[in-house]
């Protein structure tokens, strides 16, 4: 009768204890899934808006001291397009300087990068409190500098507009359009930032009637 009693007494401790180890793994599992998606889906977050942003700022200044040193000895409109006209003074032909659109393009995407890199290399300043995960808290803190950008590539087009400003006259403008990738890359975790900027090259008003054609954006082969 002891020895039974002994039996079911070490049979229901075994029992317990396996359904102790059992939860205890259970918790630990539980845990480990709600950080790791705690993580993932609000830390991430918000370190990646606090980078995101920063590397637009950064991204748009460099863009616009590149475009600055590029074109600081002036680019003239006659440089980039080149207007034909018939006996009455109407437009028949507008023929882009392809040889020096594509130089400004890549010199432009070029140092463009150069610069982005430079600015990006030393890490991102990131608030410490903004790896808690709270949005109201990601402002403070002691900033630590956060190493995420992974790779920068820069693409440069030209674009213009045609808005008309009286009888038989247009206003052709001419923009540079940068748009830089950025890729940020934390542990588990990575995005791509795209930073697009435009900024105007040169405009000048063209007197007679300017062909369907171009208007619709077929200059730059828009």
């Amino acid at each position: 009768m002891i020895e039974c009693t002994d039996k079911f007494i070490w049979y229901k401790k075994h029992r317990k204890s396996r359904k102790k180890r059992c939860f205890i793994f259970l918790l630990i599992t539980a845990i480990i899934i709600c950080s790791y998606l705690y993580y993932h889906n609000v830390i991430c977050n918000q370190i990646f808006k606090i980078c995101e942003d920063y590397s637009y700022s950064c991204s748009t200044e460099a863009v616009n001291i590149t475009v600055l040193e590029t074109l600081k000895d002036g680019v003239k409109y006659s440089d980039l397009v080149n207007i034909e006209k018939d006996n009455n003074g109407q437009i028949t032909l507008m023929q882009t300087n392809s040889l020096k659109i594509n130089m400004i393009n890549r010199e432009v995407a070029d140092k463009t990068a150069s610069l982005l890199k430079e600015k990006l290399h030393s890490g991102i300043p990131v608030p410490i409190l903004a790896f808690s995960g709270i949005s109201f808290l990601s402002g403070y803190g002691s900033k630590i500098s956060v190493k995420t950008v992974n790779n920068v590539s820069v693409i440069c087009t030209f674009n213009s507009t045609f808005t008309s400003v009286g009888i038989n006259q247009t206003l052709h403008s001419i923009y540079v359009d940068v748009v830089s990738l950025v890729q940020l890359e934390v542990p588990l975790n990575n995005r791509e930032k795209e930073c697009k900027t435009s900024i105007l090259v040169s405009e000048t008003v063209l007197v007679g009637k300017v062909p369907e054609l171009y208007l619709n954006g077929g200059l730059f082969g828009k």
